[in-house]
């Protein structure tokens, strides 16, 4: 009995299965999209993304006897410049700002037996990044623009902290590193949605600074 069981779900399957594969085979294959030559072409743009140094600073709370703080932070804004050199790869310039605050109500330092202290204090700080990127256009079509690539700059803190008062600069700075250093990153994923010839929608994950996450919207022109 389980013999002719198994004849007659073969034979099921069979008259199932075999029309559908054949309708497939015979379907018309799709054409893959176009790959764009877009050699020439410049672009302006304009971006707001998250930053690991951001999401950190944010976190950070002063809640204890002898620090009271708490942190404002910006996102990361960005403008850029690319022109693309050839069908796969593109150059470019960018400049970021990210804008930090920190209220203190009241902040002890320097000797433990007998600190110093600074009450009702707003320090303030941006982080600006400038450099440049290349860029590789892995698929690039009339609808959409995705690429890796990599980033190269300076990375720079301007702080007013509203006081001379050096002990408590040094303990603020422990505090909140603020280094001013080269910076190289890796672009993993960058992806443009091209909602007309002209503007586009801009989605990129960054490994490093000026962000992790952004997003934005440019202007293509010749």
């Amino acid at each position: 009995m389980r013999k002719y069981y198994s004849i007659g779900i073969g034979i099921l399957c069979f008259l199932f299965v075999t029309p559908s594969h054949a309708q497939k085979k015979n379907e018309p294959k799709k054409p893959k999209p176009i790959q764009l030559d877009e050699t020439g072409l410049r672009m302006v743009g304009i971006h707001a993304g998250l930053s690991l140094t951001g999401v950190l600073y944010d976190a950070m709370k002063g809640d204890t006897i002898t620090k009271l703080y708490t942190t404002d932070v910006k996102p990361a804004f960005q403008l850029t410049y690319d022109k693309i050199k050839s069908k796969k790869t593109s150059l470019g310039f960018f400049a970021s700002i990210q804008p930090f605050k920190v209220d203190i109500s009241h902040w002890e330092y320097g000797d433990t037996l007998k600190p110093s202290k600074i009450d009702n204090l707003h320090v303030s700080m941006k982080r600006i990044y400038l450099g440049g990127k290349c860029l590789y256009h892995y698929k690039n079509t009339a609808k959409v623009d995705m690429y890796i690539g990599i980033r190269a700059g300076g990375l720079f803190w301007n702080k007013k902290y509203n006081t001379q008062d050096i002990g408590f600069i040094n303990a603020f700075k422990e505090e909140f590193l603020m280094l001013n250093r080269p910076a190289l990153n890796f672009i993993p994923l960058g992806m443009c949605i091209k909602f007309t010839p002209e503007f586009v929608a801009n989605i990129e994950i960054n490994a490093g600074a000026p962000h992790l996450l952004s997003f934005g919207c440019s202007y293509r022109f010749k």
